[in-house]
Formats: structure tokens, C-alpha cells, sequence
């Protein structure tokens, strides 16, 4: 699912958008891992296909959940 989140930097107001399902969010054709536009812009994203992700990665990021304890 398509995920917003408003933030600002420096008194102007930003949106990030990301897939909470580890996809691509894709806009105009492009995909991009998340997205962080003006607010005013409006722009809005679509779910593309799923992130590939590294298998050295994969175990990094169990060692991080897991404590190392795998």
C-alpha cells in the first residue's frame, strides 16, 4: 500500500511517499524507491513492482532485526 507522510525542513512543508509492501512507487513511468516532493506539488504515485533486494542484504538486515542472534 501507498504510504504519506508530511515532514517539513526549514518551515516548508514536504511529502514522503513509499510502499509499505517493498515496492517501487512509480510516477510519469519512473520508479523510485520513495519519493520527497513540495507538498504543494501534489504529486501522486502508484505501486510498481517489487523491490529486488541483495541477499547481503537480506542478511544484514536479519542480523538487525534479530540482534545477530540467528
Amino acid at each position: 500500500m501507498i504510504v504519506q507522510e508530511n515532514f517539513d525542513v526549514n518551515g516548508r512543508n514536504f511529502v514522503r511517499t513509499y510502499s509499505d509492501s517493498g515496492r517501487y512507487v512509480v510516477r510519469d513511468g519512473i520508479e523510485y524507491e520513495e519519493a520527497c516532493d513540495p507538498a504543494e506539488f501534489g504529486r501522486t504515485y502508484t505501486e510498481g513492482e517489487i523491490i529486488p533486494v541483495d541477499e547481503s542484504d537480506a542478511a544484514e538486515i536479519l542480523d538487525i532485526l534479530t540482534g545477530g542472534a540467528t
